[in-house]
């Protein structure tokens, strides 16, 4: 596999296979560190996880939708 790091929002439409449709996946990495800080990410190895998922599942639209304002993981296709 390979990971690919930008310097900026310009770097990356400038990148030979930069995909128009997948504007919406640009971000900082502040505001990616922030997404996968987050306990969906976190505390996947916590014995309680699976119980927790709703809440987790909440906080991380809430990250995603209000504070990065995203329309949804670029990961899903969701636009």
């Amino acid at each position: 596999m390979r990971m690919n790091l930008f310097r900026s929002e310009e770097h990356v439409k400038r990148w030979s296979l930069y995909e128009p449709d997948s504007e919406d996946g640009i971000m900082p990495v502040e505001d990616w560190a922030k997404l996968f800080a987050g306990p969906m990410f976190r505390n996947r190895l916590d014995p309680d996880y699976l119980a927790r998922a709703g809440e987790y599942r909440g906080e991380f639209a809430k990250t995603l939708f209000q504070d990065l304002q995203k329309s949804g993981p670029f990961w899903t296709g969701r636009r």
